[in-house]
């Protein structure tokens, strides 16, 4: 694609990152208390935002996936669809066969010391109900094999009515825009009210819970739409506004969750799914600010531009795939013959590998063949309408 923001590939690696290390801290209990607290609330919170960076993912691809609509390149729907689902289908596949094999030969059963978060999976008997849940993708499931998925039955379910979604934007100005997608959030609640889930029975994969993530991807269309005319107002603002901003983006993306304060200052428990709608949108916001200085900060821009998190941009997809099949294999084959400190070092090595491995091998392929498939339906349709115009020529 003409102008790829190599910006925001480096943004989605350094998500995918820290959805490995909130990955990592869950698999051990933090018995202390201040160091919980330290971690999940202090500054480390940055390296284990890992449910945050699901969001920006969502807004990344709004963004990434609404670009052609404004230039009006376009795919038609067969191949847009074909295209994404070869993307995100087909590595996918790969990620759960690979945890079929590693969990048939690892497991070990439960591990004393380690959580309940880590316990509570691999543990289930693979049988029919368990491989069709994960083969229909879009289906409502909790993975025992690879927990990291249940946002890419977000991402297909959406990528399925994107392109109706883009009719609607390219013809609506910002705050219709704005207000289509907070119009998505009421709907979901709504659904969520009808419904009347509990906590106990949500996997987080449910159709309201898709809808309340499509208003993310608007909110990214929306950014891709007036890229040019918010860069331009961000690169005129002086020094410390444009560090006020990019510092507004990181609280509101990491730290700002407005369910925390209700509760403290009403007493009262929000359920789940509230908790999930009003704290997507406050991190929405803020990875919208992060976007928008990744774009337009040259300092923010140059270090995002840095090889190495630039290639950890290119193999984020299959870092999120796999790394919890790496390190569940490692702990699982290991920790018996040698301390936990050093399997995470080995398993972060493998991950990296196989991340990497798994990108040129199966993710670029995997793309390449999404591109066969539609340059040959797109063949098909220009030859059937050459034909129907010659037939339609001969008959006048």
């Amino acid at each position: 694609m003409h102008n790829r923001y190599e910006e925001l590939d480096s943004l989605r690696g350094l998500a995918a990152l820290t959805v490995m290390l909130l990955h990592v801290y869950g698999i051990f209990p933090v018995e202390n208390k201040l160091a919980k607290l330290f971690i999940e609330y202090g500054p480390l919170r940055l390296f284990i935002s890992g449910g945050e960076a699901v969001i920006l993912f969502f807004v990344l691809s709004g963004f990434v996936l609404s670009i052609p609509f404004y230039k009006n390149k376009q795919s038609n729907y067969s191949s847009f669809v074909i295209k994404r689902a070869c993307r995100i289908y087909i590595p996918y596949l790969f990620a759960i066969g690979a945890s079929i094999i590693c969990s048939k030969l690892f497991y070990s059963g439960e591990i004393h010391g380690l959580s309940g978060y880590f316990n509570s999976f691999w543990n289930l008997p693979i049988n029919g109900q368990l491989l069709r849940e994960h083969l229909l993708f879009i289906g409502t499931f909790l993975s025992n094999l690879d927990f990291a998925v249940w946002s890419l039955v977000h991402e297909m379910r959406i990528s399925l009515v994107f392109p109706f979604l883009m009719f609607l934007i390219v013809r609506l100005d910002w705050k219709k825009g704005v207000g289509l997608a907070f119009l998505f959030s009421i709907c979901s609640v709504i659904l969520f009210d009808l419904f009347k889930y509990q906590e106990s029975e949500s996997t987080g994969t449910e159709l309201f819970a898709t809808i309340n993530y499509t208003g993310m991807f608007i909110v990214g269309a929306l950014l891709a739409q007036h890229r040019e005319w918010l860069k331009n107002k961000f690169m005129n603002f002086s020094v410390k506004i444009k560090i006020l901003f990019f510092s507004a983006g990181l609280l509101m993306y990491a730290y700002l969750h407005p369910s925390f304060a209700i509760k403290m200052f009403l007493f009262h428990n929000i359920d789940f799914f509230y908790r999930t709608v009003i704290d997507s949108w406050a991190i929405t916001f803020g990875a919208a600010l992060l976007i928008l200085a990744a774009l337009s900060s040259t300092l923010f821009s140059e270090i995002l531009k840095n090889r190495i998190i630039n290639y950890l941009g290119k193999i984020s997809y299959s870092l999120y795939l796999i790394h919890i099949v790496v390190f569940y294999a490692c702990i699982h084959s290991l920790h018996k013959l040698i301390p936990l400190w050093s399997i995470y070092i080995i398993a972060v090595a493998i991950t990296l590998v196989s991340a990497s491995l798994m990108y040129k091998f199966i993710e670029k392929p995997s793309i390449t063949l999404g591109k066969l498939l539609t340059g040959k339906i797109n063949r098909k349709n220009r030859k059937v309408n050459i034909n129907a115009t010659f037939a339609e020529q001969k008959s006048t």
